[in-house]
C-alpha cells in the first residue's frame, strides 16, 4: 500500500477512499439484486457510470433503480432463479449478453417460517439452509462457466455468524484469523466459502473476497430483511397507542457494545475492495467502526417518534424469561443467555397491535404490511435486543490494506428511518430539529 492516501467525506460517511480514475468501462454482476445488500450495491455502482459501464442486476424480482439525470440507466435486470439448473441460467446470461469483470454475490434463500423456527441447535434446519445456499452459489458459478464468463474478482458477502455470534459468547474481538466454529449445527457460510475458493483455484484468472458484516442497517422498499424495520414499526405502533417504547431485554443487553454495519458503507467498502489488487484472496470484517449500545440508541429512537421510553426492568421488578443457548461456540465458559420481560413476537400478534397498524396505514397511506408472516422478523428483533454477550469486531485488517471508512451508526439509523418514511413503510417521524 502507498505511504500516503487521500480520503474524502460523502454526507455522513467519512474517511472514504478516492478511487483510481484509471478504472473505467467495467461490468459488474450483482446477484441478489433486489435484496437489501444487492439493491444498495447497485445504488453505489450507478453513481459512477464511467467506472461501471454496465451493471447486471440478477434477481427474481426487479430492483428499484433510480434513473440518472440523462434519463437512462446503466443497469440491466436479468430475471434469475438461482435454484434453476446451471444450463438454464447460462442461457439467460448469454441472451442478455452478460460480461463481467466483477461479481458481487448477495444471493440467499431463506427457509419457510416453520423450517427456520429459531434455535441455534436446530441441526436439521441449519443443514437444509447450508445445502440450499451452497447449491445456489454452486449453480451460479457453473452457469458462469457454461456462458464462458470469467470475472477477475468474485465477492461473497457472508456475516459475523462466521464466528458463531448467534450461538453464544465468542472469542472477542472477532478477528479474520479466528478458526471456524465446527461444533453444533451446520453454518451455511462455510460451504459457500469452500465452493468459492475451489472455483477460484480451478480458475487462475479469478480471485475472490469474502466479507463479514454485522446486523445490516438498510432500507429497501418492499423488503423487511432488517432488524431495524420491525423496531421502527414497534415504535410507531406504541406511539399510536400512547404507550412508551419499552425495552424487553435486561441491563446486560442494554449496555453491551456491539457493532453495526450500514448497508451504504458496506457497498462503498465492496467497491473499493474489488478494485484493489492487493486485497485479492482476502477475507474482511466490515462494520461501521462506531461504538453502539441500545442504552444510547433507545432514547434517540424514542425522540424521533416524539414518545416516552423505558429502560430494562429492575431485577426485582417483573419476571424475566430466560432462554439459554444450547452451545458454547468458543468451547468453554458460560452459555449465552437471553433474558426478556416480554416477547415482541407475541406483541406482533396482539389484536390491538394489528388494529393500530391498520389505523396508521389508512391515515398515512402506508404501503407495507409488517405483520404478514412477521414471526421471524420480530423474533430476530427480540434476539438482538436480549442477547447479553459481546461480539466486538476488529477492523484492523481492513485498515492495514487502506480502508478507513466510517459512519456514526446513530446517524446511519436516522437515514434508514427517513427512508422507511419515504417508502411509506412507517408513518412520518419528527425532523431532527424537532427532537
Amino acid at each position: 500500500m502507498p505511504d500516503t492516501q487521500t480520503v474524502r467525506s460523502d454526507g455522513i460517511y467519512h474517511g472514504l477512499p478516492v478511487l483510481d480514475h484509471g478504472h473505467q468501462g467495467l461490468r459488474a454482476i450483482v446477484v441478489g439484486a433486489s435484496g437489501m445488500s444487492g439493491q444498495t450495491m447497485i445504488d453505489v455502482l450507478i453513481q459512477n457510470p464511467q467506472r461501471w459501464e454496465r451493471v447486471y442486476a440478477m434477481s427474481r424480482r426487479a430492483p428499484q433503480i433510480s434513473t440518472q439525470a440523462s434519463g437512462t440507466t446503466n443497469v440491466d435486470h436479468v430475471p434469475m432463479d438461482l435454484l434453476k439448473e446451471p444450463s438454464e441460467m447460462a442461457t439467460l446470461l448469454t441472451e442478455h449478453g452478460v460480461k463481467a469483470d466483477v461479481v458481487f454475490f448477495f444471493g440467499y434463500v431463506q427457509l419457510s417460517l416453520e423450517e427456520r423456527k429459531y434455535s441455534s441447535g436446530n441441526s436439521d434446519a441449519a443443514k437444509k439452509l447450508a445445502e440450499i445456499n451452497g447449491l445456489i452459489l454452486q449453480n451460479f458459478l457453473a452457469a458462469l462457466d457454461l456462458a464462458t464468463i470469467t470475472p477477475k474478482r468474485i465477492l461473497l458477502q457472508t456475516g459475523l455468524k462466521n464466528y458463531g455470534v448467534h450461538q453464544g459468547p465468542v472469542n472477542v474481538p472477532c478477528d479474520e484469523n479466528d478458526p471456524r466454529v465446527e461444533l453444533g449445527p451446520a453454518n451455511f457460510y462455510y460451504p459457500q466459502e469452500d465452493i468459492l475458493l475451489e472455483h477460484c483455484r480451478s480458475h487462475p484468472g479469478t480471485s475472490y473476497n469474502v466479507t463479514m458484516p454485522s446486523w445490516i442497517l438498510g432500507a429497501v422498499k418492499a423488503s423487511d430483511m432488517t432488524t431495524f424495520y420491525p423496531l421502527a414499526v414497534y415504535a410507531a405502533v406504541q406511539r399510536h397507542l400512547g404507550k412508551p417504547l419499552a425495552f424487553p431485554g435486561d441491563t446486560a443487553a442494554w449496555e453491551k457494545i456491539m457493532p453495526m454495519s450500514s448497508g451504504v458503507l458496506n457497498s462503498l467498502f465492496h467497491e473499493w475492495l474489488v478494485l484493489e489488487e492487493a486485497t485479492a484472496g482476502e477475507t474482511f470484517n466490515i462494520v461501521d467502526d462506531s461504538e453502539f449500545t441500545w442504552l444510547k440508541a433507545w432514547p434517540v429512537v424514542a425522540g424521533w417518534f416524539g414518545m416516552d421510553w423505558s429502560p430494562p426492568a429492575e431485577e426485582d421488578e417483573g419476571k424475566y424469561e430466560v432462554v439459554e443457548m444450547p452451545l458454547r461456540p468458543r468451547g468453554y465458559g458460560p452459555k449465552g443467555r437471553c433474558r426478556s420481560t416480554f416477547s415482541l413476537t407475541e406483541w406482533a400478534k396482539r389484536p390491538q397491535t394489528h388494529k393500530a397498524w391498520s389505523e396508521l396505514k389508512q391515515e398515512h397511506q402506508l404501503e407495507s404490511d409488517p405483520f404478514a408472516g412477521a414471526d421471524g422478523m420480530f423474533h430476530s428483533l427480540t434476539f438482538s435486543l436480549t442477547m447479553s454477550w459481546s461480539w466486538a469486531t476488529r477492523m484492523d485488517k481492513a485498515r492495514k490494506f487502506g480502508w478507513h471508512g466510517h459512519v456514526d451508526t446513530l446517524e446511519s439509523m436516522r437515514d434508514v428511518f427517513d427512508k422507511f418514511v419515504a417508502f411509506k413503510m412507517i408513518p412520518p417521524i419528527l425532523n431532527a430539529s424537532e427532537v
